[in-house]
C-alpha cells in the first residue's frame, strides 16, 4: 500500500506537473464551478418531501451532481456512492451487487431507493438492484439521506435514502449523446433528447440506454477456483427514460431491463452447477403522473398517481445443474396514490402533511420449471400464486424557524397494513446556523416490513414482526475559510427486531431474533480553490450483534480522498482513492484459511478534453495499480474476487 502511494505521488508530479507549466488563466468550467458557498446552499427535495438548502434539513445529506458523474466516469450506482462515507459494499460480480449504509449488512432492503420519487426498490422482497441499469447520463443529481426516515417514507428507509433525480426538459435541450468502451468488453450508448417551450409550458424529454459488460475476470484462479476457465459471465442493461411536462403536470416512465448470468451465485468447480446458461432477466417499470396546485403562494398541494412494476421474466434461467436448466418466474405490481400538502402557517411555522394508499399484487415465491437437460430450455413457469396487500398511510412534519439561527422539527407517520398491521414512527431534530458553523441534533426511528421473500422462504414463517430501527446524530459542520468545508458526524443506530435466518434439521426460516447496536463516526472535508478541488472522508463504523459479536461484513475503518485540477479550459484531471479496512467473512475463506477480508486500497484516474468542436472525451483508469482486492460472500464462494484494471474511453457529444 505504501509503495503504491508513493507511485500515485510520482505519477501525479508526471503528468499533472508538466501539463501546468502550460495552464492559462481561463474561466472555470462548469464542472469544476461550485464553491463551498454554492454546496451549502443546494436545495434538495428527499430529506424533507420540500425544497430545502441542504445546511436547513434535518439529516445529514450528500449530493451526488451530474458533473461529478461525468468526470468520474461513473458506470454504476455502486460507482456513484464508492466515494461518499459511511457506504460499504458486497458485489458479488454477478447478478446483483449489495450496499451496506451506517454498518449494516442487508440484502439492499434496509435502504429506500428511488427514481424522481418513486420507489424502485423490489416489490417481493423490499430490496433494490445495484448494477449498470441506472442511466447515470440522465440523472441531474443522486441525494443520499443517511439515517432512518420512515417518518416520512415508511418502510425500508432505515439506513438512508438514495434519490436518483433524472434530467428535465428545461435542464437542458437539444441532442445529448454518450459512448463508452473499455476493458472487460464493456461498451455503453445513451442517447438523449429534450425540448421546451416556455411561452406554452410543454417539455419532453426522452432517454434511451443500452450497456453490456463482463465485469471482471474471475474464470480458473483468478476466481479462487470456483470456476473453470470457460465460465460466462455478463450483464446486459436496458434504459428507457421519458418526461412530459406541461403547465403544472409531469407524466414520467422509467423502464429498466437487467439481463445478467447467475454464474457467480454458485461454485461449478467441485459441484454439479455448471457456470454457462442461466439468466437472471428482470424488469423495472416506474410511472407517475404529478400535478402540484398552488392555492396561495403559502398553500401547495402536490398530488401523484403512481405505478411500479418489478418481475422476474419467465424466461430468466436461476441455475443449471449438469440433468437440468432452472427456470423462474416471478411478477409484482403495485398501484399507488399520494398527496402532500404544504403549508407556511407564518414566518415562523411551516407544515407539510401527506396521505398515502397503497395496493400491491405480489408473487408469494418464484413460479419453478425444469427441463430434462442441461443443453434444453425448461418450458415457461406459470404465474405463481399471488397475494393482494393494501397500506394507508399518514404523516406529518412541522418546521418551527423560532430565531434567525435555529430551526426545530418534529414529524410522525402512522402505517397501516394488511400484512404487518400497524407502525407509528417519530422522527425530531434541531438544526443551528450562525455564520460558519452549523449543528444538527437529530432523533429518527424506521422500521423494514416484512415481504413474501420473507414469510416464505426456507420453511417459512408467517408471524414475522417489522424490523425497527431508532437513531441519534450530531452532526457539526464549519467553514474554516471561504475554500473550506469541514464536518463531523456522531450517530449511535439500534436495530430491533432484527430478521435473522435460523437453521434447524430440515432446512430454515426467518425470525425476528436479536438487535444489532452501531456506534459510527463520519468526516467530511472539501477545499476548492480556484482551479483545484479537493476531498476527503472517514468512517468509523463499530457493529455489534446483542451477545456482543462482531458484526461481519462490515469494516470499522474506511476512507475515501481525491483531487482534481483544470489546466486550461478544456484539459482536466483527477485521481480518487479508496481504502476500506479488513472485514470478518461469513466464513473461512479456504484459499487463506483464515475468515478476514484483507483491507484494500485503491486509485482511480480520470482525464478530460472537453468541448472540441461539440464533443468531450474523457479517459478513466480504474484500479490503477491493479490491486487484487475481495469482497465479503453469504453464497457459496468464499469471497469474490473485485475488478482488476479496467481502461475505459468515453466520447460525449451535445448537439443544441
Amino acid at each position: 500500500m505504501k509503495l503504491n502511494i508513493v507511485y500515485l505521488g510520482l505519477i501525479f508530479v508526471f503528468l499533472f506537473g508538466n501539463v501546468a507549466l502550460k495552464a492559462q488563466e481561463d474561466e472555470l468550467d462548469k464542472l469544476l464551478d461550485l464553491n463551498i458557498s454554492d454546496l451549502l446552499n443546494i436545495e434538495i427535495i428527499t430529506a424533507s418531501k420540500t425544497l430545502q438548502k441542504i445546511n436547513e434539513v434535518p439529516a445529514t445529506v450528500r449530493v451526488i451532481t451530474k458533473e461529478k458523474i461525468k468526470r468520474n466516469g461513473y458506470l454504476t450506482l455502486d460507482d456513484a456512492l464508492s466515494d461518499l462515507q459511511g457506504f460499504q459494499f458486497r458485489n458479488i460480480s454477478g447478478f446483483n451487487s449489495y450496499v451496506f449504509q451506517r454498518g449494516i449488512p442487508n440484502q439492499n432492503n434496509l435502504t429506500l431507493v428511488l427514481v424522481d420519487g418513486v420507489q424502485i426498490n423490489e416489490l417481493n422482497s423490499g430490496g433494490f438492484y445495484g448494477g449498470g441499469q441506472y442511466n447515470l447520463d440522465n440523472v441531474e443529481r443522486i441525494e443520499v439521506v443517511y439515517g432512518p426516515a420512515s417518518a416520512l417514507y415508511g418502510t425500508n428507509a432505515i439506513s438512508g435514502i438514495i434519490n436518483i433525480i433524472t434530467k428535465s426538459p428545461k435542464d437542458f435541450q437539444g441532442l445529448e449523446t454518450n459512448v463508452v468502451y473499455g476493458t472487460f468488453n464493456t461498451l455503453s450508448a445513451d442517447a438523449s433528447y429534450r425540448y421546451y417551450n416556455e411561452d406554452s409550458q410543454f417539455g419532453l424529454g426522452v432517454s434511451a440506454l443500452y450497456k453490456t459488460s463482463e465485469k471482471a475476470d474471475l474464470a480458473g484462479s483468478e476466481g479462487d477456483n470456483n470456476w473453470t476457465d470457460d465460465m460466462e459471465n455478463f450483464e446486459d442493461d436496458i434504459a428507457v427514460d421519458a418526461k412530459l411536462l406541461y403547465k403544472d403536470f409531469t407524466l414520467s416512465i422509467n423502464f429498466q431491463n437487467k439481463q445478467a448470468s447467475r454464474t457467480t451465485n454458485y461454485k461449478s468447480i467441485g459441484t454439479n452447477y455448471l457456470d454457462k446458461g442461466s439468466s437472471w432477466n428482470i424488469n423495472f417499470l416506474n410511472g407517475y403522473l404529478k400535478h402540484n396546485y398552488e392555492f396561495t403562494d403559502l398553500l401547495i398541494l402536490t398530488s401523484q398517481l403512481y405505478y411500479r412494476d418489478a418481475t422476474v421474466l419467465d424466461n430468466t434461467i436461476g441455475y443449471v445443474l449438469d440433468t437440468t436448466k432452472v427456470g423462474y418466474y416471478r411478477p409484482n405490481n403495485l398501484f399507488g396514490i399520494e398527496g402532500i400538502l404544504s403549508y407556511k402557517v407564518s414566518e415562523i411555522i411551516s407544515l407539510i402533511g401527506g396521505i398515502v394508499y397503497e395496493t400491491e399484487n405480489l408473487a408469494t415465491g418464484f413460479s419453478t420449471t425444469k427441463s430434462n437437460s442441461a443443453l434444453t430450455e425448461p418450458p415457461s413457469p406459470a404465474e405463481p400464486n399471488m397475494e393482494r396487500n393494501s397500506l394507508i398511510s399518514f404523516y406529518v412534519q412541522s418546521h418551527l424557524n423560532f430565531s434567525n439561527y435555529f430551526d426545530l422539527y418534529a414529524g410522525l407517520r402512522y402505517d397501516k397494513s394488511s400484512v404487518y398491521d400497524q407502525v407509528l414512527t417519530p422522527r425530531a431534530g434541531l438544526v443551528f446556523n450562525y455564520d460558519k458553523f452549523g449543528a444538527k441534533l437529530l432523533y429518527a426511528s424506521a422500521f423494514r416490513a416484512p415481504k413474501p421473500w420473507d414469510y416464505t422462504s426456507g420453511l417459512g414463517n408467517p408471524n414475522l414482526k417489522p424490523e425497527k430501527m431508532q437513531s441519534f446524530e450530531l452532526a457539526v459542520s464549519y467553514n474554516l475559510t471561504e475554500n473550506s468545508l469541514f464536518e463531523l458526524t456522531l450517530y449511535k443506530n439500534m436495530l430491533h427486531d432484527k430478521l435473522s435466518q435460523v437453521n434447524v434439521t430440515n432446512g430454515f426460516y426467518w425470525d425476528n431474533k436479536g438487535k444489532t447496536d452501531i456506534d459510527g463516526v463520519e468526516f467530511y472535508s472539501e477545499y476548492i480553490k480556484g482551479k483545484f478541488k479537493l476531498y476527503a472522508n472517514y468512517t468509523y463504523n463499530y457493529s455489534l450483534y446483542d451477545d456482543k459479536t462482531i458484526v461481519p461484513e462490515i469494516a470499522k475503518h474506511s476512507a475515501n480522498f481525491g483531487f482534481s485540477y483544470k489546466f486550461t479550459d478544456k484539459i482536466s484531471a483527477g485521481i480518487r482513492n479508496n481504502y476500506l479496512g479488513k472485514r470478518l467473512n461469513n466464513k473461512v475463506i479456504a484459499a487463506t484459511n483464515d475468515s478476514m477480508i484483507d483491507a484494500a486500497f485503491l486509485s482511480h484516474l480520470n482525464i478530460s478534453y472537453e468541448d472540441f468542436h461539440g464533443f468531450n472525451f474523457r479517459l478513466f483508469v480504474n484500479n490503477l495499480f491493479n490491486a487484487e482486492y475481495y469482497h465479503t460472500s453469504n453464497r457459496p464462494p468464499d469471497r469474490y474476487r473485485q475488478p482488476q484494471r479496467a481502461i475505459l474511453f468515453k466520447i460525449e457529444y451535445n448537439l443544441i
